[in-house]
């Protein structure tokens, strides 16, 4: 019987668990450095917020969520020798195994001048685990505290929209222009941002970094800003990116610095290792290499994994980058590609859309408006609408999107 080890339990490892574990010939050994079973990461913010309990965050049991009979909850892999295939657990236990799945997905990034502070001082978290999460919540709930938020990225926003609603003082500190400056280009999230600023107490600081920090009794007490204005605060949240986590593989190999390369089979340089999620880089529809960023992007990557390690021939599609914030009533999202020159705006329903036409074809879009005017954007990127369609389509359609009666005309493909 072969021995398949798959590492994490984000949204790829618990796909691959599933997917492997409803196969005869596999023992599948399960490790996670979490002690919780997977869960819905997309959801943290309004877990530390105290709108949604942990149990609300799990995902059902038939997703491979970790409670498996090979699951092992709490336990890191601190090394891993693909040419050998044998692991080093954290717990000291050393494993063999015939096959592999890295789904270790990413940690927070964090910047030289925020290390001192970040492992030390107790109410310095990030918002990638829901331990973290549960800890900001312990914070919350002794009061009405002041939280500064590092980072306007998506996370950090989605962080800040949701403490909104706990009454706290909130502080957005970001060296960017605007928010979401990895996500959307300045002035269209500059189009988001007022929906972000409306209720609650919360301040975006744009333009601004920390320079330095008050540390008593190891808790941070204020931030000092490089404009010289100080914050005190109760709570910090380092909102600052992720860097993907490969730092335990042991060999020579590609530069992994943003993922591992793999294969159109999630195959990577080492035979029988296989990788998925935010672990890894991938092919996009464009023929560029991407980071992961999506949820489906990963389950689609891990069943693909998941039935090659079982002995198919199955191949991943080019998927494409995207990603979706919701204020309110109203969302920002991106798809595809959007940094070539080739831009044109819309006014689809009530929102305001920027397609970029790239080679004859629709590379991809931004959004800023309701969710109802998105549909089948989408599909036009993954299928690279041809751009005299779309601007046809978008200037006759004048209501949501690519409605259903507007797709039916679209015949050509790029």
């Amino acid at each position: 019987m072969e021995r398949v080890l798959i590492v994490g339990n984000g949204y790829a490892g618990a796909r691959a668990a599933e997917v492997l574990g409803a196969v005869a010939g596999f023992e599948v050994l399960h490790v996670s450095d979490e002690a919780y079973p997977a869960y819905c990461r997309h959801l943290l913010p309004g877990l530390a917020a105290g709108e949604r309990t942990a149990e609300e965050l799990f995902l059902p049991t038939e997703n491979g969520n970790g409670r498996g009979p090979g699951a092992r909850s709490g336990i890191a892999v601190s090394r891993l020798f693909p040419k050998a295939r044998r692991a080093l657990l954290s717990n000291g236990e050393e494993i063999s195994f015939d096959k592999a799945l890295i789904a270790t997905g990413a940690r927070v990034f964090v910047p030289e001048k925020l290390r001192h502070i970040f492992g030390r001082c107790g109410n310095v978290v990030a918002m990638r685990q829901m331990k973290e999460a549960l800890s900001l919540r312990r914070i919350l709930e002794g009061g009405k505290p002041r939280v500064a938020i590092i980072g306007a990225g998506r996370i950090g926003v989605l962080l800040a929209e949701a403490l909104k609603r706990t009454g706290a003082r909130i502080f957005l500190v970001d060296i960017a222009n605007e928010i979401l400056p990895t996500m959307l280009h300045g002035d269209v999230a500059a189009r988001l941002r007022p929906h972000l600023e409306t209720e609650g107490s919360l301040s975006v600081l744009m333009g601004s970094e920390v320079a330095g920090a008050e540390i008593e009794e190891e808790t941070v007490r204020s931030l000092l800003l490089s404009d010289g204005s100080i914050l005190e605060c109760d709570a910090v949240v380092l909102a600052t990116g992720v860097v993907p986590n490969t730092e335990f593989l042991e060999g020579e190999g590609p530069d992994r610095t943003d993922g591992l390369p793999v294969d159109a089979r999630m195959e990577t340089e080492a035979p029988g290792i296989f990788a998925a999620g935010d672990v890894i880089r991938f092919r996009t529809v464009t023929g560029k290499t991407a980071p992961g960023q999506l949820i489906l992007n990963a389950r689609l990557q891990a069943d693909v994994a998941a039935r090659n390690i079982a002995g198919e021939r199955a191949t991943c599609p080019p998927l494409f980058v995207g990603n979706v914030v919701k204020i309110g009533p109203v969302v920002g999202a991106v798809a595809g590609d959007v940094d070539g020159t080739g831009t044109e705006e819309y006014r689809v329903g009530d929102s305001f859309l920027r397609v970029t036409l790239e080679g004859g074809g629709m590379t991809g879009f931004q959004f800023v408006g309701l969710p109802e005017d998105l549909r089948g954007l989408v599909p036009g990127v993954l299928k690279r609408f041809d751009a005299a369609w779309v601007r046809q389509a978008l200037t006759a359609s004048g209501g949501p999107g690519f409605s259903p009666s507007v797709l039916a005309g679209a015949g050509a493909w790029v």
